[in-house]
């Protein structure tokens, strides 16, 4: 019997076949993941994450028993602020092992190997999954450790308090707004811990043109902005509306009252009944929203360069999960 062979690879050494078997078993885990198969079995990957550089990986860990993938999980290069500092992450995505060849323990055996190979490259290693699921407890056992649960709020409209001023108007974001998005949104995470560190480029793909989300949810995305003059004080990333409710993907302001400014105007364009907002804790607060948890935790695993204690106000967007 061929012993299993655990292996790191760089994106730019896979094989157009590699890339198409990673691709395929990534989508038998992980539904958003389908839509890039037909560029990964065509050749055309690479050149897919030029247009998307935020999510080409920078290692590929595998194990194939045989000719065969049978786990997987890619590591992507991400900067966060913590403690007022900038801390360079690796990023756990893509974590699956095929159907065939669970049960073996491959999911775990290849996430140990790759924090022994990633430790002196990365202050820590960060990523998302399922609270209480089968692999948060294989995170656990490894040593990740949970720093944020995400929640959202639900304001219904008739309990949103109304705010009308004639003097700032509302219009879709175009690609020229990313600075201004930019400051407003650094202005209102200087303080937290974990937010990812963005540049207008990010803004400008991510949040505005929402690329990436076209690409592998499908939704309909609008980002809308209010301006008061010549300056954006508050913007939102609507991704549709669903019975009557309209989902708030991103939301940011310099003050509470933009925020619900920016709320009011898409309730009544929409017609909704009310929001599913997310966002940060102080911004729920200021909306009266009713606050939910989801089972989504956000965890971290030292590996030298990241103290827990500073963590104080953990947080990040629902828009930078990785």
């Amino acid at each position: 019997m061929v012993k299993p062979m655990i292996l790191k690879i760089s994106p730019k050494d896979a094989s157009s076949d590699e890339q198409c078997l990673a691709l395929k078993l990534l989508c038998e885990c992980f539904n958003d993941a389908c839509s890039l198969v037909k560029y990964a079995c065509n050749g055309g990957l690479m050149e897919l994450f030029t247009k998307y550089p935020y999510y080409k990986p920078a290692w590929i860990f595998i194990v194939k028993d045989g000719s065969e993938v049978a786990s997987i999980l890619y590591i992507l290069n991400r900067l966060i602020r913590l403690n007022g500092e900038i801390i360079k992450v690796g990023g756990v995505a893509g974590v699956c092992t095929s159907s065939k060849y669970r049960g073996k323990g491959y999911a775990t055996k290849l996430l140990e190997y790759a924090v022994d190979e990633l430790k002196g490259d990365y202050d820590a290693l960060a990523l998302f999954t399922t609270y209480g699921s089968i692999a948060y407890s294989i995170y656990r056992k490894i040593g990740f450790r949970d720093i944020y649960l995400r929640e959202y709020g639900i304001v219904p409209a008739i309990d949103l308090r109304e705010i009308n001023n004639k003097e700032w108007s509302i219009s879709s974001a175009s690609e020229s707004d990313a600075d201004a998005l930019l400051r407003i949104y650094n202005s209102e995470t200087y303080d937290l811990d974990g937010v990812l560190v963005r540049d207008s480029d990010y803004v400008r793909d991510q949040v505005i043109e929402a690329t990436w989300l076209r690409l592998t949810r499908g939704v309909n995305v609008n980002t809308l902005k209010l301006t008061n003059g010549t300056d954006t004080v508050a913007y939102a990333l609507i991704t549709g509306i669903d019975d009557g409710v309209v989902n708030v993907e991103e939301i940011a302001s310099i003050n509470c009252e933009s925020a619900l400014t920016l709320l009011n105007h898409i309730i009544k364009v929409n017609g909704a009944k009310s929001l599913r907002i997310y966002a940060k804790p102080n911004e729920l607060k200021c909306l009266n929203a009713q606050v939910f948890k989801v089972p989504n935790t956000y965890m971290m695993m030292n590996l030298g360069g990241i103290d827990y204690g500073e963590i104080k106000r953990p947080y990040i967007y629902r828009v930078d999960q990785w």
